[in-house]
């Protein structure tokens, strides 16, 4: 079974945060890893990831780190229970997940039923492709990239803004 959940702006709605819960308790989650690659310069000290830290302890997550797959080892992902992809900027978020393999961490532990919240860009690179924002923000795309394939972990093709 597919375990994501993608918002344009996190817990920002009753309803979000209602189905965040349940799916938390559901499966029981006691350690969460925010992505936090997907702000080039402030990383965790943004506040939007922040936000999204205290908004998981307050939901009874013992445990809330963040990991910046542009410079930290992605398999550090598989000691997690629940991986929040965060909002930002969705090339550099997708250039560095392809980079470091965490795709390929992400793929797996997707399919072995693991839970994966999405924020924003961390929503839109989850789907099959990120050519939309290369139309839309071609400066953005600061590496270049050909490739804007997505994870494909949904058919889904979420768009946000930055």
């Amino acid at each position: 079974m597919n375990k994501l959940l993608l918002t344009a702006y996190g817990f920002s709605t009753p309803k979000i945060l209602n189905v965040a819960q349940k799916m938390i308790q559901e499966n029981k989650i006691t350690k969460a890893c925010i992505i936090s690659t997907s702000w080039p310069k402030e990383k965790e000290k943004h506040p939007q990831m922040q936000k999204i830290k205290k908004d998981l302890l307050s939901m009874n997550i013992q445990q809330v780190d963040f990991l910046d797959v542009e410079f930290e080892d992605a398999n550090k992902l598989f000691d997690y229970d629940l991986i929040f992809l965060n909002g930002g900027y969705p090339f550099y978020l997708l250039h560095y997940i392809k980079k470091s393999c965490a795709d390929q961490i992400l793929k797996r532990i997707n399919q072995n039923g693991g839970l994966i919240f999405g924020l924003s860009a961390g929503s839109i690179i989850l789907g099959p492709s990120i050519a939309l924002m290369q139309y839309l923000y071609p400066e953005d795309n600061q590496f270049n990239d050909s490739n804007l394939d997505g994870l494909n972990l949904t058919d889904i093709h979420v768009y946000g803004r930055l």
